[in-house]
């Protein structure tokens, strides 16, 4: 009888031995086959920065490496003026440092989400398509466009008390002729200092937005700050005579492509220093040209 008991305790034990260890085998499958069918789950998350870049190039990584982690990757990446110097302080070449400038200023593709909302806000790369006219700065950290409020040159001035005296010698002495944006700062601060602006341009009746056919018609020039305003030199006078035109040295030169009709994609070529600049394009009339301007600070 004891034998008997002995023996079934056992089978028993044999027996659920066995299940513990079918199912611990299921288990491990099912981990197994999670794992394979999602091997990279974990670094599909995974967000390059300047740090990233800056560990790559000391771990000794090929430039074929890192332009290429770059291009397959989501980045976030500092392009301010100390995220440059850490950079270049880390040993990264100056053709990487383009790429992650030009991938810092690159807007991300449109979820489908945002293509659904692109009408009621413009915060995708589908939305550039339906901005209202006017001009836009790309703000890529919020992957926002930005209006850039239009402001007006006023205020003529023909130079100071100094300038008059000397005039007053020399009838020959040119005197600066400045337009003027009241206010010592613009209402749009930018932070990137190689930015991307978007123009929408009115082709059709320029009934909205600047009156103008393509970005060829804008100049980007920098003011000087004043006292209480921002000054812009466009021309120069004497007792004889005046000449109108803003001086090359406060032109900024810029390149744009076209995205479709009346839709353009417009970036400085050269880094922006700080300071204030604005778009500025020139409405000629029979009392003399009308300057017509959009403002941002560069911070």
């Amino acid at each position: 009888m004891y034998k008997a008991l002995f023996s079934n305790h056992g089978v028993n034990n044999s027996r659920q031995n066995a299940t513990f260890l079918k199912q611990s085998l299921y288990t491990s499958l099912i981990v197994l086959l999670a794992w394979l069918v999602f091997p990279s789950a974990s670094f599909a998350q995974e967000t390059v920065n300047n740090q990233t870049i800056i560990d790559l190039q000391k771990a000794g990584m090929s430039k074929t490496i890192i332009t290429s982690k770059i291009n397959g990757s989501n980045c976030t990446f500092d392009i301010s003026t100390n995220g440059l110097i850490a950079l270049k302080k880390g040993g990264v070449p100056d053709d990487i440092i383009s790429l992650i400038m030009d991938k810092a200023n690159t807007p991300p593709p449109a979820s489908n989400d945002q293509n659904n909302n692109s009408n009621n806000n413009n915060n995708s790369q589908g939305g550039e398509t339906s901005l209202a006219p006017g001009l836009y700065y790309f703000d890529a950290s919020q992957n926002q466009y930005l209006e850039i409020d239009a402001a007006a040159l006023s205020n003529n001035k023909s130079g100071g008390l100094g300038e008059s005296a000397l005039r007053s010698v020399s009838p020959l002495f040119n005197a600066k002729i400045k337009e003027s944006i009241s206010g010592t700062e613009a209402n749009l601060k930018v932070k990137n200092t190689k930015p991307l602006f978007v123009f929408v341009i009115d082709v059709d009746n320029g009934k909205s937005g600047p009156n103008v056919r393509s970005p060829n018609e804008f100049m980007l020039v920098k003011m000087k700050q004043g006292k209480n305003d921002r000054e812009l030199v466009v021309g120069k006078a004497n007792s004889i005579g005046s000449d109108q035109g803003i001086d090359d040295k406060q032109k900024v030169q810029f390149t744009y492509s076209k995205v479709q009709r009346g839709l353009y994609e417009v970036s400085p070529n050269a880094t922006l220093l700080v300071g204030e600049y604005c778009f500025i394009y020139i409405t000629p009339s029979d009392q003399g040209p009308s300057y017509n301007a959009y403002d941002f600070s560069i911070r």
